[in-house]
Protein backbone atom coordinates (compact mmCIF):
# COMPACT_ATOMS: atom_id res chain seq x y z
CA UNK A 1 0.00 0.00 0.00
CA UNK A 2 1.42 3.76 -1.25
CA UNK A 3 1.75 6.33 1.05
CA UNK A 4 -1.09 9.22 0.33
CA UNK A 5 -0.08 11.27 -2.09
CA UNK A 6 2.86 13.64 -2.38
CA UNK A 7 2.00 17.37 -1.11
CA UNK A 8 3.34 19.88 -4.51
CA UNK A 9 6.75 20.49 -2.45
CA UNK A 10 7.57 16.73 -2.41
CA UNK A 11 6.67 16.35 -5.63
CA UNK A 12 8.44 19.26 -6.84
CA UNK A 13 11.57 18.07 -5.29
CA UNK A 14 11.32 14.42 -6.69
CA UNK A 15 10.96 16.14 -10.13
CA UNK A 16 13.95 18.13 -9.96
CA UNK A 17 16.43 15.64 -8.62
CA UNK A 18 15.12 12.97 -11.60
CA UNK A 19 16.03 15.76 -13.91
CA UNK A 20 19.09 16.72 -12.54
CA UNK A 21 20.16 12.36 -11.91
CA UNK A 22 18.98 12.02 -15.77
CA UNK A 23 20.83 14.76 -17.86
CA UNK A 24 24.00 13.68 -18.93
CA UNK A 25 25.27 11.00 -20.33
CA UNK A 26 23.08 8.42 -20.42
CA UNK A 27 25.89 5.42 -19.36
CA UNK A 28 26.41 7.52 -15.89
CA UNK A 29 22.74 7.52 -14.77
CA UNK A 30 22.83 6.05 -11.62
CA UNK A 31 19.99 3.37 -12.05
CA UNK A 32 19.34 2.51 -8.36
CA UNK A 33 18.79 6.61 -7.29
CA UNK A 34 16.61 6.82 -10.29
CA UNK A 35 14.85 3.89 -9.32
CA UNK A 36 14.48 5.23 -5.65
CA UNK A 37 13.08 8.62 -6.95
CA UNK A 38 10.47 6.88 -8.90
CA UNK A 39 9.58 4.91 -5.25
CA UNK A 40 9.32 8.22 -3.74
CA UNK A 41 6.28 8.87 -5.94
CA UNK A 42 4.71 5.78 -4.03
CA UNK A 43 7.00 6.56 -0.27
CA UNK A 44 7.78 10.27 -0.10
CA UNK A 45 8.90 9.18 2.98
CA UNK A 46 11.81 6.40 2.28
CA UNK A 47 14.94 6.75 3.37
CA UNK A 48 16.72 6.29 0.00
CA UNK A 49 20.24 6.21 1.54
CA UNK A 50 18.82 3.24 3.63
CA UNK A 51 17.81 1.43 0.34
CA UNK A 52 21.63 2.28 -1.14
CA UNK A 53 22.90 1.11 2.02
CA UNK A 54 21.13 -2.34 1.68
CA UNK A 55 22.91 -3.22 -1.82
CA UNK A 56 26.09 -2.11 -0.50
CA UNK A 57 25.35 -5.15 1.59
CA UNK A 58 24.32 -7.48 -0.58
CA UNK A 59 27.44 -6.78 -2.54
CA UNK A 60 29.51 -7.10 0.08
CA UNK A 61 28.33 -10.66 1.05
CA UNK A 62 28.78 -11.73 -2.83
CA UNK A 63 32.34 -10.58 -2.86
CA UNK A 64 33.25 -12.62 0.94
CA UNK A 65 31.34 -15.25 -1.04
CA UNK A 66 34.29 -14.51 -3.41
CA UNK A 67 37.37 -14.74 -1.15
CA UNK A 68 37.29 -10.72 -1.96
CA UNK A 69 38.41 -7.71 0.04
CA UNK A 70 35.77 -4.52 -0.62
CA UNK A 71 37.38 -2.05 -2.72
CA UNK A 72 37.88 1.37 -1.81
CA UNK A 73 36.71 3.22 -5.11
CA UNK A 74 36.04 1.34 -7.81
CA UNK A 75 34.81 -2.48 -7.57
CA UNK A 76 36.86 -4.68 -9.55
CA UNK A 77 37.49 -7.99 -10.08
CA UNK A 78 40.60 -10.11 -10.78
CA UNK A 79 41.41 -11.70 -13.89
CA UNK A 80 41.64 -15.05 -12.95
CA UNK A 81 37.98 -15.12 -11.62
CA UNK A 82 35.80 -16.36 -14.29
CA UNK A 83 32.32 -14.38 -15.12
CA UNK A 84 30.51 -17.48 -14.14
CA UNK A 85 31.94 -17.79 -10.65
CA UNK A 86 30.64 -14.14 -9.72
CA UNK A 87 27.77 -15.14 -11.72
CA UNK A 88 27.00 -18.06 -8.91
CA UNK A 89 27.90 -15.75 -6.15
CA UNK A 90 25.39 -13.68 -6.97
CA UNK A 91 22.77 -15.80 -7.66
CA UNK A 92 24.12 -18.22 -4.54
CA UNK A 93 23.50 -14.64 -2.05
CA UNK A 94 20.40 -13.22 -3.57
CA UNK A 95 18.44 -15.93 -4.83
CA UNK A 96 19.36 -18.83 -2.50
CA UNK A 97 20.51 -16.61 0.75
CA UNK A 98 18.36 -14.03 0.93
CA UNK A 99 15.41 -15.61 -1.20
CA UNK A 100 14.47 -12.69 -4.09
CA UNK A 101 11.66 -13.82 -6.49
CA UNK A 102 8.93 -12.68 -8.55
CA UNK A 103 6.13 -12.08 -7.13
CA UNK A 104 3.79 -13.96 -9.20
CA UNK A 105 0.72 -13.93 -7.16
CA UNK A 106 0.37 -9.90 -6.83
CA UNK A 107 2.19 -9.03 -10.03
CA UNK A 108 -0.02 -5.92 -10.56
CA UNK A 109 0.95 -4.57 -7.36
CA UNK A 110 3.21 -1.07 -7.28
CA UNK A 111 4.87 -2.32 -4.87
CA UNK A 112 7.19 -4.85 -7.10
CA UNK A 113 7.73 -1.52 -9.40
CA UNK A 114 9.42 0.12 -6.25
CA UNK A 115 13.07 -0.85 -5.40
CA UNK A 116 12.43 -0.01 -1.63
CA UNK A 117 9.92 -2.27 -1.26
CA UNK A 118 11.65 -5.34 -3.40
CA UNK A 119 14.38 -4.89 -0.78
CA UNK A 120 12.53 -4.80 2.00
CA UNK A 121 10.08 -7.76 1.12
CA UNK A 122 12.50 -9.52 -1.24
CA UNK A 123 10.01 -9.96 -4.37
CA UNK A 124 9.15 -7.92 -7.34
CA UNK A 125 8.79 -7.82 -11.01
CA UNK A 126 10.87 -8.84 -13.81
CA UNK A 127 12.19 -5.60 -14.29
CA UNK A 128 12.81 -4.44 -10.77
CA UNK A 129 14.38 -7.60 -10.18
CA UNK A 130 17.22 -7.42 -13.01
CA UNK A 131 17.94 -3.53 -11.55
CA UNK A 132 18.47 -5.37 -8.17
CA UNK A 133 21.02 -7.43 -9.90
CA UNK A 134 22.58 -5.00 -12.44
CA UNK A 135 23.29 -2.78 -9.49
CA UNK A 136 24.31 -5.36 -7.07
CA UNK A 137 26.38 -6.65 -9.85
CA UNK A 138 28.09 -3.03 -10.55
CA UNK A 139 29.20 -2.97 -6.71
CA UNK A 140 31.17 -6.35 -6.82
CA UNK A 141 32.50 -5.47 -10.06
CA UNK A 142 30.95 -7.37 -13.06
CA UNK A 143 29.05 -5.26 -15.73
CA UNK A 144 25.25 -6.99 -16.31
CA UNK A 145 23.34 -5.35 -19.08
CA UNK A 146 19.42 -4.75 -19.19
CA UNK A 147 17.38 -6.85 -21.69
CA UNK A 148 14.47 -5.75 -22.64
CA UNK A 149 12.82 -8.62 -24.29
CA UNK A 150 8.82 -7.46 -24.97
CA UNK A 151 6.59 -9.50 -22.39
CA UNK A 152 9.42 -10.26 -19.76
CA UNK A 153 12.50 -8.40 -18.90
CA UNK A 154 15.85 -9.50 -18.06
CA UNK A 155 19.90 -9.35 -18.10
CA UNK A 156 22.79 -10.46 -19.38
CA UNK A 157 26.70 -10.35 -19.25
CA UNK A 158 29.02 -10.61 -22.27
CA UNK A 159 32.51 -11.55 -22.21
CA UNK A 160 35.26 -12.48 -24.67
CA UNK A 161 34.13 -16.09 -25.17
CA UNK A 162 30.46 -15.73 -24.89
CA UNK A 163 27.12 -14.01 -23.34
CA UNK A 164 24.69 -15.23 -20.70
CA UNK A 165 21.11 -14.28 -20.12
CA UNK A 166 20.05 -14.66 -16.83
CA UNK A 167 16.39 -14.46 -15.44
CA UNK A 168 16.43 -12.40 -12.09
CA UNK A 169 12.33 -13.03 -11.63
CA UNK A 170 12.98 -17.34 -11.91
CA UNK A 171 15.57 -17.26 -9.13
CA UNK A 172 18.39 -16.34 -11.48
CA UNK A 173 18.10 -19.17 -14.36
CA UNK A 174 20.99 -19.03 -16.93
CA UNK A 175 19.83 -18.67 -20.51
CA UNK A 176 21.40 -19.34 -23.61
CA UNK A 177 19.48 -16.96 -26.99
CA UNK A 178 17.68 -20.16 -27.54
CA UNK A 179 16.35 -21.02 -24.20
CA UNK A 180 15.19 -17.20 -24.62
CA UNK A 181 13.44 -17.60 -27.73
CA UNK A 182 11.64 -20.51 -25.71
CA UNK A 183 10.59 -18.46 -22.57
CA UNK A 184 9.18 -15.43 -24.88
CA UNK A 185 6.65 -18.27 -26.96
CA UNK A 186 5.74 -19.51 -23.62
CA UNK A 187 4.91 -16.12 -22.00
CA UNK A 188 3.25 -14.90 -25.20
CA UNK A 189 1.27 -17.86 -25.80
CA UNK A 190 2.45 -17.96 -29.35
CA UNK A 191 5.20 -17.98 -31.57
CA UNK A 192 7.11 -14.63 -31.67
CA UNK A 193 8.79 -13.97 -34.49
CA UNK A 194 12.44 -12.26 -32.96
CA UNK A 195 14.51 -8.98 -33.56
CA UNK A 196 17.79 -9.18 -32.85
CA UNK A 197 17.54 -5.92 -31.10
CA UNK A 198 15.80 -7.30 -28.71
CA UNK A 199 18.96 -9.36 -27.13
CA UNK A 200 21.19 -6.15 -26.99
CA UNK A 201 20.89 -3.88 -24.07
CA UNK A 202 18.56 -1.23 -23.34
CA UNK A 203 19.14 2.15 -22.61
CA UNK A 204 19.46 3.22 -19.14
CA UNK A 205 16.70 5.94 -19.83
CA UNK A 206 14.46 3.01 -21.46
CA UNK A 207 15.05 1.10 -18.87
CA UNK A 208 13.71 4.02 -16.69
CA UNK A 209 10.91 4.39 -19.34
CA UNK A 210 9.98 0.89 -18.98
CA UNK A 211 9.33 0.90 -15.56
CA UNK A 212 7.41 3.87 -15.11
CA UNK A 213 5.48 2.53 -18.14
CA UNK A 214 4.52 -0.17 -16.05
CA UNK A 215 3.11 2.10 -13.22
CA UNK A 216 1.39 3.91 -15.40
CA UNK A 217 -0.52 1.44 -16.37
CA UNK A 218 -1.10 -0.09 -12.89
CA UNK A 219 -2.18 3.18 -11.53
CA UNK A 220 -4.66 3.79 -14.74
CA UNK A 221 -6.08 0.29 -13.83
CA UNK A 222 -6.57 1.30 -10.29
CA UNK A 223 -8.05 4.90 -11.35
CA UNK A 224 -4.77 6.16 -9.18
CA UNK A 225 -4.78 9.18 -11.10
CA UNK A 226 -2.97 11.76 -8.85
CA UNK A 227 0.14 8.58 -8.74
CA UNK A 228 -0.79 8.42 -12.44
CA UNK A 229 0.03 12.27 -13.12
CA UNK A 230 3.77 12.03 -11.01
CA UNK A 231 5.07 8.88 -13.00
CA UNK A 232 3.50 10.32 -16.00
CA UNK A 233 5.20 13.55 -15.44
CA UNK A 234 8.42 11.77 -14.55
CA UNK A 235 7.78 9.73 -18.07
CA UNK A 236 7.91 13.95 -19.94
CA UNK A 237 10.88 14.76 -18.59
CA UNK A 238 12.68 11.70 -19.82
CA UNK A 239 11.54 11.88 -23.60
CA UNK A 240 9.73 15.42 -23.98
CA UNK A 241 9.05 14.70 -27.16
CA UNK A 242 7.31 11.48 -27.01
CA UNK A 243 3.61 11.84 -27.73
CA UNK A 244 1.97 9.39 -26.50
CA UNK A 245 3.28 10.60 -22.57
CA UNK A 246 1.76 14.10 -23.58
CA UNK A 247 -1.86 12.02 -24.62
CA UNK A 248 -1.74 10.40 -21.12
CA UNK A 249 -1.07 12.80 -19.30
CA UNK A 250 -3.43 15.45 -20.44
CA UNK A 251 -6.13 12.94 -20.60
CA UNK A 252 -5.23 12.63 -16.65
CA UNK A 253 -5.44 16.12 -16.00
CA UNK A 254 -8.72 15.72 -17.32
CA UNK A 255 -9.69 13.22 -15.37
CA UNK A 256 -8.98 15.47 -12.32
CA UNK A 257 -10.37 18.43 -13.64
CA UNK A 258 -6.88 20.41 -14.77
CA UNK A 259 -8.70 22.13 -17.42
CA UNK A 260 -5.57 24.44 -18.61
CA UNK A 261 -2.75 21.95 -17.96
CA UNK A 262 -5.14 18.78 -19.94
CA UNK A 263 -5.56 21.55 -22.99
CA UNK A 264 -1.54 22.73 -23.17
CA UNK A 265 -1.02 18.53 -23.11
CA UNK A 266 -3.39 17.50 -25.55
CA UNK A 267 -2.40 20.64 -27.72
CA UNK A 268 1.17 19.22 -28.12
CA UNK A 269 0.03 16.09 -28.17
CA UNK A 270 -1.87 16.67 -31.91
CA UNK A 271 1.38 19.06 -33.10
CA UNK A 272 3.63 16.06 -31.85
CA UNK A 273 1.45 13.50 -33.88
CA UNK A 274 -0.43 15.31 -36.44
CA UNK A 275 -1.63 11.84 -38.16
CA UNK A 276 -2.52 9.87 -34.73
CA UNK A 277 -5.70 7.97 -34.97
CA UNK A 278 -6.97 9.39 -32.64
CA UNK A 279 -6.49 12.63 -33.41
CA UNK A 280 -10.56 13.91 -33.60
CA UNK A 281 -10.83 12.05 -30.52
CA UNK A 282 -8.66 14.42 -28.90
CA UNK A 283 -10.27 17.35 -30.97
CA UNK A 284 -13.36 16.71 -29.61
CA UNK A 285 -11.67 16.60 -25.57
CA UNK A 286 -9.62 19.87 -26.27
CA UNK A 287 -13.54 21.37 -27.84
CA UNK A 288 -15.35 20.11 -24.03
CA UNK A 289 -12.35 21.79 -22.45
CA UNK A 290 -12.67 24.93 -24.05
CA UNK A 291 -16.43 24.93 -23.26
CA UNK A 292 -15.41 23.89 -19.94
CA UNK A 293 -12.92 26.64 -19.19
CA UNK A 294 -15.23 29.52 -21.05
CA UNK A 295 -18.38 28.62 -18.13
CA UNK A 296 -16.14 28.76 -15.70
CA UNK A 297 -14.85 31.95 -16.36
Amino acid sequence: MTDKYPNNTDQKRILQAFEALTAGEDSEIDLAQAALLIASIGYHNLDRAQSLTQLDVLAHRVRTVLALSDPKNTPYLPDDIEPLTVIDALNKVLFEDEGFQGNRDDYYNPDNSFLNKVLEKHSGNPITLSLLYIEVGRRVGIQIEGIGFPYHFMVRHRWDEGIVYIDPFAGGTLLNEQDCEERLHQIAQHRVRLHAQWFEPITHKNMLIRMLNNLKRIYIDQEDYEHALSICDLMVLLAAQNAGDRRDRGLIHLQLQHYGRAQHDLKAYLELAPEAEDYDEIRNHLKTIRQTLAMLN
